[in-house]
């Protein structure tokens, strides 16, 4: 492990000095101000960030329809290191993994502010376990995007399967844009009211894999939303909204689901604030059948803080995470917050070990722009379970003697670096370590001569090449 870290050492060393050569270089020939095409939940930032940024590109048009091509490509080759553990997954003992992800589509602007978008999407995961890249291909997105319905321009809606979107936080929504992505059949109307408010309603339509206890394959969910975000000054803001989910499966139960959502965000001078509290309340019901069996009552809250330098060059920014547990894993109620599409990887870092439930973790971040086109940055999480056995997506989910106390997940950090070549090309590379605690190498297990599975300091190294146009 520590020849590993040593060469991962002298490798960021080697990079940072060619990127800066390439910035000297880049810096003298062009005052552009570079921006981020890394996937959301790819960065970790104080708050998410938009990165659905496309410059401009060549159109084909007849004064009456445009035509805009998209890309969108992700590569990430990585490597895991010490019985590697992903929360939900099995532990990876290959060591090499490679990710590709290609969105590629167009815009169709018709006359009367209307536009046709859609995107096919070809996603595959190389490994030594799972084998060769998925060469399917499938229809990401495909929706009408009708705009100024009003005289003041304030009023759209959009209707097709699309983009679950970026929310607030992500604490709650996000999608997934690490990965292969959250796209559904969705109708969304929003009204706008710029820097005042701005109220989104939306309909969604999800699936999921029916148990095997059931005679048919999948089951229908409805998530309905109402997300508004109101700007009263520079230090004052906040959200409110309103999730409403329709028998999902969870924990073994068919769940209907109220999310209330408040969050207050602003910044005075130089500090920031964020805090935010959902309460998620509703009943539990047998996969087939009606009748109440028991009731939710979770949630979930973040605080944090943070500076930034007045020339925007450097940021440090700490936060606390509290997402509950359940106490008691043989009724029918549950009590383990619902982390549905959280944006983990701001939180947590990009290590994976735990999710947001039935956990408290606190995190600390530093982010410096060394120039104009490069950004490095380091980040740290120390995290505990609230409950030893839990209903959640959590680490232990059934009753067992874990022979511990504990309740120490562990220890974490991620050191990484992002260079923005142009506005269309990015690459980032990450080096991430989890040290677990005692109750995580409780959790999972011990090999035939009794030694734990998980116990040496785990590590990820990954590189992500980013294009998009």
């Amino acid at each position: 492990m520590k020849n590993i870290s040593l060469a991962t050492v002298l490798l960021f060393l080697s990079f940072t000095g060619w990127l800066q050569a390439q910035t000297v270089e880049q810096e003298n020939t062009s005052a552009e101000v570079a921006h981020s095409i890394l996937p959301n939940d790819g960065v970790i930032s104080y708050l998410p960030k938009d990165s659905s940024f496309n410059a401009e590109t060549s159109t084909i048009n007849n004064d009456y329809i445009w035509f805009k091509p998209t890309a969108n490509f992700y590569f990430r080759p990585e490597g895991t290191f010490n019985n590697y553990k992903e929360a939900g997954l099995p532990i990876d003992t290959g060591g090499l993994n490679f990710y590709l992800r290609g969105d590629f589509g167009a815009k169709i602007s018709l006359p009367k502010n209307i536009n046709l978008v859609f995107n096919f999407q070809s996603y595959g995961i190389y490994s030594r376990s799972l084998g060769p890249l998925d060469p399917n291909v499938t229809l990401y997105e495909g929706y009408v995007d009708m705009k100024k319905l009003d005289k003041k321009n304030r009023m759209s809606l959009q209707f097709g399967r699309m983009d679950i979107g970026v929310w607030g936080t992500e604490m709650l929504v996000g999608n997934n844009a690490f990965g292969r992505g959250r796209s559904f059949e969705s109708v969304r109307y929003t009204y706008n009211i710029e820097k005042k408010w701005k109220s989104t309603l939306m309909w969604v339509q999800l699936y999921q894999e029916a148990p095997d206890s059931v005679a048919f394959s999948w089951n229908h969910p409805i998530f309905l939303a109402n997300f508004n975000t109101f700007n009263i000054s520079n230090s004052i803001n906040f959200d409110v909204n309103l999730p409403y989910i329709i028998d999902q499966y969870n924990s073994g139960y068919r769940t209907t689901v109220l999310m209330p959502d408040v969050r207050f965000f602003g910044h005075v001078g130089q500090l920031w604030y964020s805090a935010e509290y959902i309460l998620q309340t509703g009943t539990t019901r047998p996969v087939v059948g009606d009748e109440k069996l028991g009731n939710v009552s979770a949630n979930a809250m973040e605080v944090s803080a943070g500076y930034f330098s007045d020339d925007g060059k450097w940021s440090l920014d700490v936060a606390f995470y509290r997402g509950s547990g359940d106490d008691n894993t043989s009724d029918a109620d549950i009590k383990s917050y619902n982390v549905l599409w959280q944006n983990e990887h701001r939180r947590f870092g990009y290590i994976d070990a735990f999710k947001g439930s039935n956990v408290q973790a606190t995190t600390l971040h530093f982010d410096w722009k060394i120039g104009r086109l490069v950004s490095t940055g380091l980040h740290g999480v120390i995290a505990n379970v609230i409950e030893q056995y839990d209903k959640s997506t959590g680490i232990a989910t059934i009753p067992l003697d874990l022979g511990t106390s504990s309740t120490s997940i562990g220890v974490g950090g991620d050191v990484y670096m992002n260079y923005f070549f142009n506005h269309n090309l990015n690459f980032q590379l990450s080096y991430s370590m989890f040290s677990p605690g005692d109750y995580f190498t409780a959790v999972n297990g011990f090999d035939q001569h009794q030694e734990p599975l998980v116990e040496k300091t785990m590590g990820r190294l990954y590189l992500l090449m980013a294009l998009k146009i």
